[in-house]
């Protein structure tokens, strides 16, 4: 009986240990990319593991928004679209940054179960007044708690 090459074993083994990863991955349950962002959030920049703790709007666009909007609000491309902060008209309306940071748009995800009401109004009043934003209308805690969706009632 002929001798097969040593690569058609190293081809077999390979091909059996890819099987098996592939069963093993179908098993485990994917997280979803939102919970797993909101995890490491938290776990990098809150001494709590369910909700932030920054009061400052300046605290809480550090620990939750400059990773993708950038330090001075410009914005990013790249994996993803991170619209900038300066010069954008969507920033004239305070009830529309609100629910963006309470709900998420597009990929970003909503903050509505980890931040308070005062804590979403001082990060939207930040961004609305930073950046060379100059809105002078303040958002107030009572105004975001209208805002909140239903099942994430402060």
């Amino acid at each position: 009986m002929p001798r097969r090459p040593l690569y058609t074993y190293l081809m077999l083994a390979l091909l059996a240990a890819l099987l098996a990863v592939a069963a093993l991955a179908q098993e485990a349950p994917e997280p979803t990319v939102e919970d797993d962002a909101m995890q490491r959030l938290l776990a990098r920049f809150s001494d709590h593991p369910d909700h932030f703790t920054q009061t400052s709007g300046e605290a809480l666009y550090r620990a939750t928004c400059q990773a993708c909007h950038m330090e001075d609000g410009q914005g990013d491309m790249g994996a993803g679209a991170h619209p900038p902060l300066t010069d954008n008209p969507k920033m004239n309306s305070r009830h529309f940054v609100a629910g963006v940071i309470l709900t998420g748009y597009h990929g970003m995800p909503g903050f509505a179960d980890v931040m308070s009401d005062e804590q979403v109004a001082a990060v939207t009043d930040y961004v609305r007044s930073h950046f060379g934003n100059d809105y002078p209308d303040m958002i107030t805690p009572d105004e975001v708690a209208n805002l909140r969706p239903p099942d994430n009632a402060d």
